[in-house]
């Protein structure tokens, strides 16, 4: 795991080459854990607040409670808003790593490296979203969701070798 974590770095800036299920799916694990960790620490901070909204409920309407609720996600502040500004940065710095390692996970599977790009556009999209705010998005979001995960179940194809090459003749690192 930590060695495919450092070849995934090490070869941030490379769309050429290939780079195998294991490699992409380790580094997949290792992201997934660290916005894991920043969720909690979100929700941890968040759950106070959230309390506080509904200890004081008794005072407003239902439509009012939910407003104030939704409102900690839609226009954060304070600490929910670092936390959110750090998720993006981390998603910022992650964004084109893990283009160049969906485009040659996808030419290791003899896929086109376009839905890299196409990855990259979701991608970015999910980092800014929670900056945009708008309620009118949700089209979007919903294609940008599904476009992601259907670019991570081709990321599960086999490697697929051209007719001149050895099965198990790629060189991963």
């Amino acid at each position: 795991m930590i060695k495919a974590y450092q070849k995934y770095w090490k070869k941030a800036l490379k769309f050429n080459g290939y780079s195998s299920r294991k490699d992409y799916w380790w580094v997949f694990l290792v992201n997934t854990i660290i916005f894991a960790i920043l969720s909690f620490i979100r929700t941890l901070i968040t759950l106070p607040m959230v309390a506080k909204i509904i200890e004081s409920s008794k005072n407003l309407s239902r439509e009012e409670t939910v407003e104030k609720t939704q409102a900690l996600s839609l226009h954060p502040t304070g600490a929910i808003l670092a936390m959110v500004i750090l998720s993006a940065i981390l998603g910022a710095v992650i964004l084109i790593p893990n283009t160049t390692l969906v485009a040659r996970r996808l030419k290791d599977a003899a896929l086109p490296n376009v839905l890299a790009y196409l990855f990259a556009i979701a991608a970015f999209y999910g980092i800014i979203s929670p900056f945009i705010g708008e309620k009118g998005l949700g089209v979007v979001s919903t294609v940008a969701s599904i476009l992601t995960l259907l670019i991570y179940i081709l990321c599960l194809f086999p490697s697929k070798y051209r007719d001149d090459e050895d099965d198990d003749s790629r060189n991963y690192d």
